[in-house]
């Protein structure tokens, strides 16, 4: 299943745009259209993942994928998160795209980024804070019925309400194990991780003229990404060698969407694991900290169920050896139990029981 970015912004900010940067490839746009929302699956590029391919050969070559949608607002109006939610709960984060280039915006105002930023993080704080009111309400009417909110689940929805009254999202909220798990049944937006993307002129490709966003983006714990969606476009279309040239002209080294997906793992937390075979090689993206029954859970609920053992070696030490059975004579594959912490970058065989 490909991890789930959602694009949300102000009107006129260019998250279109931004979409349209991300998707496109020489082939041409890669997209589908559902429900008018339009989404975009676009392969992690990952150096050792293309090494293994090339050690193995396999009939099957399955890369990390990145699914960017460009949500549309019910009947094109502008943006409200409250009356959106239906779409947005699915998100794994939020790609926020801001203005960052001209003086003004779409509807003629003197453009403040940082002040565009603090508006649609107020919208989502006032969407949570909308869904928790309706919830105690619920709880009342409940509570006539001879029904009970548990203590557990009051005492955060508390937590919760007093944070969002003071402004500020539930992102980087401290909470138990148990607390996380009852509030993802809530779907909160302003809990959902986010990536800043700022949609920067040619001219200011380096970030020059983002000192307020950027100071604003590091208070609230969330990265900033530059990007200048036209010239994106442009070398999106392109092919490798062509793409090459293109960005030594504008003295990049990369192109912003191999950033801006790079970004997306590190804002998930997220770090790959592979399979190999002759069958498929195929990278799994995981959060950080998993153990490895969880792990063998993401290919299959079985080999989660039957775990015994996770044979383990990482994969700088297979691609270095060339074949599992020289890492198990030399003593870099491991036997690993169901408590191991997967590391980016481990091959994984899971043994299980039927």
């Amino acid at each position: 299943m490909s991890l789930a970015l959602y694009l949300i912004g102000a009107p006129g900010a260019g998250k279109t745009s931004v979409f349209d940067a991300l998707t496109l490839t020489p082939a041409g746009p890669n997209f589908a259209v559902r429900g008018g929302n339009r989404i975009g699956a676009v392969k992690v590029p990952d150096a050792r993942i293309e090494a293994l391919r090339t050690l193995y050969h396999p009939k099957k070559f399955t890369p990390a994928e990145v699914a960017f949608t460009d949500v549309a607002p019910p009947g094109g109006e502008a943006i409200r998160f409250g009356a959106m939610t239906p779409l947005l709960h699915n998100a794994d984060a939020f790609v926020l795209v801001i203005q960052a280039f001209g003086d003004t915006t779409r509807d003629g105002k003197p453009l403040d980024s940082a002040a565009q930023m603090e508006s649609i993080l107020l919208e989502l704080v006032v969407s949570d804070l909308e869904k928790i009111e309706n919830r105690f309400e619920r709880a009342e009417k409940d509570r006539n019925r001879g029904q009970k909110m548990s203590d557990n689940e009051n005492a955060i929805l508390l937590r919760c309400r007093e944070r969002l009254e003071a402004g500020s999202p539930l992102l980087g909220l401290d909470l138990r194990e148990d607390e996380d798990k009852l509030l993802r049944t809530y779907q909160f937006l302003s809990l959902k991780p986010i990536l800043v993307v700022a949609n920067v002129s040619e001219d200011r490709l380096s970030g020059e003229g983002l000192e307020g966003l950027r100071a604003l983006a590091e208070r609230k714990g969330i990265e900033l990404l530059p990007f200048c969606a036209p010239l994106e476009a442009e070398i999106a279309q392109l092919d490798v060698p062509a793409q090459e040239s293109f960005l030594k002209d504008y003295g990049l080294s990369e192109p912003a969407r191999v950033r801006a997906l790079q970004a997306a793992y590190r804002t998930l937390r997220l770090i790959s694991f592979f399979t190999v075979g002759e069958d498929e090689v195929r990278a799994w993206p995981i959060r950080e900290n998993t153990r490895a029954q969880a792990a063998a859970g993401k290919i299959h609920s079985d080999l989660e169920r039957g775990f015994i053992r996770a044979e383990t070696v990482a994969s700088d030490a297979l691609l270095a050896t060339g074949s599992l059975s020289k890492c198990r004579e030399n003593a870099t594959l491991r036997l690993e139990g169901k408590e191991y912490i997967v590391r980016d970058g481990d091959v994984l065989n899971i043994r299980f029981s039927a």
